[in-house]
């Protein structure tokens, strides 16, 4: 190599480098625009997303009643197994939904209308309350009074105008629009679950046919290989668990009286998904509301059970359900679901874990492979 070739060398990684930095730097000054496109192409793909998540949440159930079929002996049912598990799985999820259709919804949509109707009164409880903390005490240099009447007012004057009324109006039909996804989301999740055979083999294919180096293919398949395992451990097995925490503390809510316990328990299932945080949020929201509606005993009372259970299901029944943890640390998880919420609403809060387990587990994974080779 003459030295003009040499010296172009030296100076095109450093080149290079430069460029990526420019690229993440206007990346980054532009991140609001590029989390808009994002979330815009997610709620386009939301159907698929929707297939994804049921087709790993009624794997194991559809698996279980095609084995179950199989072994019948009945060679009409031997042979069509698999469509028989699947259309057997699918019946009962229809049964499942126009139950919550007609019962579970009604009641929580009650609750939603009646808290929010009573949030003024809660607001005047609360403000009240700290009004009357004594002169001498330690909590009265923060002015907690008039912090917490001034930032009560901003949010009752953004939820309770004509702004909101026509919020509530979007939000109804982007319900519906939501419903309608979900829907296609069954439906495809049914062909996923049917030709899943098929899929496999065109990622194998597709593997094979941009990967001409055989280590290259199997780092790909070992990559893949994690992706479907967090996907897995997270959506099924940890939608599994939600279903269970939704059901117990739906049932001690219930015991108690206390008031939206059909609405509280979805709230603590869908917040399940949260490791660590999730938990903690649902019980603290509950046992402040049971303060507003039923007294600090009333709140005291209910959050023993809520308590002994939540460390039934930590040491005992979410370990027996997802035999693999995600393995990502409390701090990790805080920091993903703050970025996540903050550009991307409710769907990054709850996409942020998972997501983040995968680019930790590749990113480690890499790492480890590059200390080896070396």
């Amino acid at each position: 190599m003459n030295k003009s070739n040499f010296e172009r060398a030296k100076w095109f990684p450093i080149f290079l480098i430069a460029i990526i930095l420019m690229i993440i730097y206007k990346a980054f000054d532009n991140l609001t625009g590029i989390s808009v496109v994002i979330g815009r192409f997610i709620w386009v793909i939301s159907p698929l997303l929707y297939g994804i998540l049921f087709a790993y949440f009624l794997y194991i159930p559809s698996q279980k009643l095609e084995s179950l079929y199989k072994k019948t002996g009945a060679g009409f049912i031997s042979k069509r197994a698999k469509g028989l598990s699947i259309l057997t799985i699918f019946i009962l999820l229809i049964l499942v939904i126009v139950f919550l259709i007609l019962i579970i919804m009604p009641t929580v949509f009650s609750s939603i209308i009646e808290l929010a109707n009573n949030i003024p009164s809660y607001i005047r409880y609360i403000t009240d309350y700290l009004a009357e903390l004594a002169d001498d005490s330690v909590w009265d240099d923060f002015d907690l009074a008039g912090g917490f009447a001034d930032y009560s007012t901003g949010f009752v004057n953004r939820f309770f105008n004509q702004d909101a009324i026509e919020q509530l109006t979007r939000g109804v039909i982007n319900f519906f629009n939501g419903i309608v996804k979900i829907l296609l989301g069954l439906v495809i999740s049914l062909y996923m679950l049917l030709e899943r055979e098929k899929i496999f083999d065109f990622f194998r294919r597709l593997n094979n046919a941009l990967f001409k180096n055989e280590k290259a293919r199997s780092r790909t398949v070992k990559y893949l290989k994690q992706v479907n395992a967090v996907l897995f451990t997270f959506i099924a097995s940890k939608g599994l668990d939600s279903i269970i925490n939704m059901v117990a503390v739906t049932s001690i809510l219930l015991i108690f009286n206390i008031p939206y316990a059909f609405l509280l328990g979805l709230i603590t299932g869908l917040l399940n998904f949260i490791p660590y945080l999730g938990s903690l949020i649902a019980v603290i929201f509950i046992c402040l509301l049971t303060i507003l509606t039923g007294g600090l005993n009333k709140a005291i009372q209910v959050l023993i059970p809520l308590l002994l259970f939540q460390q039934l299901d930590g040491n005992f029944i979410e370990p027996r359900i997802m035999r693999t943890s995600l393995k990502i640390s409390p701090i990790l998880v805080i920091l993903a679901v703050t970025v996540g919420g903050a550009y991307f609403g409710i769907i990054g809060m709850f996409l942020a874990v998972p997501v983040t387990t995968i680019v930790k587990q590749i990113l480690m994974e890499y790492m480890n492979h590059n200390e080896l080779s070396e």
